[in-house]
């Protein structure tokens, strides 16, 4: 019997979803003792204290530095994140080992008395820290005003009880991952608001030279989700965005075929580039880096410079 340790961070919703992979590897292994190791890291202090309007000096890897040195010094064998909070490139020696059947990619809005955003009135306030969402909502419903909103789901969820705003727009893979998904109005459909890059995908890394932890985790790995992952990423990389830059990205899958839809707003909802493009499914960075250059040819660079871009 092997005992491994898992790192992840210690907020509620990274201990909800780390608790459910640890689930999924006790199934495979039996005959190891797993258990989580809670790593504090930078970004855990930073979304408490940053204001919601701070857009730049957001250093990089700020979720998920602290998790990779426990990686690589031995601390833990593994370490579940979010992958919309890992940098596009990756440490060295360390190395993606699974990744997790993604939960719902769509953006999510919780109001007060239900109301879907086609009903939300004229002047209501929505709740949002994303430049992504801020933008394509302004976009379809420039009439509605929006409120920087920080804190965890519970927290935030709070504020809209309170009264502070109308409605907030969240992640869903994270409210359904916490068993709130009850208190949705609504599934925003990736037409009207296209998700984050690898939105509800989580992925172990490990360190690379770890061929036993490598080989256990490959049992886990979920093809279609790694496929529509990397061709998302590929997509953020080759703009060299990050997670505040207003950036969005939806890959599926059909048949062969992998489309990727992907969108560069201006938070004013002002400028926004949307476009998809098609490969095979087997070509999923390939696929990213070509959407990626047509934006890059037809005006994305005016909204990117806004964002720390050099």
């Amino acid at each position: 019997m092997s005992n491994i340790l898992i790192g992840t961070r210690g907020s509620q919703l990274a201990l909800a979803q780390a608790g459910q992979v640890l689930n999924e590897m006790a199934k495979l292994w039996p005959g190891d003792e797993l258990e989580l190791q809670v790593v504090k890291t930078q970004g855990d202090q930073w979304g408490l204290q940053a204001p919601p309007s701070d857009l730049t000096g957001i250093p990089t890897g700020l979720f998920t530095r602290e998790l990779d040195d426990a990686l690589l010094n031995g601390t833990v064998r593994g370490a579940i994140h979010s992958l919309k909070d890992v940098p596009t490139t990756l440490p060295h020696g360390i190395t993606y080992a699974a990744f997790i059947v993604r939960e719902d990619p769509r953006d999510a809005l919780i109001s007060k008395n239900g109301l879907i955003l086609a009903q939300l009135p004229a002047g209501s306030k929505v709740g949002t820290s994303s430049p992504r969402r801020e933008a394509q909502l302004k976009a379809n419903r420039p009439e509605l005003a929006v409120v920087p909103i920080r804190g965890n789901v519970d927290s935030r969820i709070k504020k809209l009880h309170s009264g502070e705003v109308d409605a907030i727009l969240l992640a869903a893979a994270g409210i359904k991952r916490l068993g709130r998904e009850t208190e949705i109005a609504e599934l925003i459909d990736p037409q009207v608001m296209v998700p984050a890059p690898a939105q509800g995908v989580l992925v172990i890394t490990a360190r690379a030279n770890d061929h036993e932890i490598l080989e256990k985790m490959r049992a886990l790995d979920h093809h279609p989700t790694r496929t529509c992952a990397m061709a998302e990423r590929s997509f953020l990389k080759t703009l060299q965005g990050g997670c505040r830059v207003p950036v969005g990205a939806l890959a599926e899958i059909k048949g062969e075929v992998l489309k990727l839809t992907g969108v560069i707003a201006h938070p004013n909802g002002e400028m926004i580039l949307k476009d998809s493009a098609s490969d095979l499914s087997d070509n999923p960075v390939g696929l990213g880096e070509r959407l990626a250059k047509f934006f890059l040819q037809n005006g994305a660079q005016e909204i990117l410079n806004g964002f720390g871009r050099s």
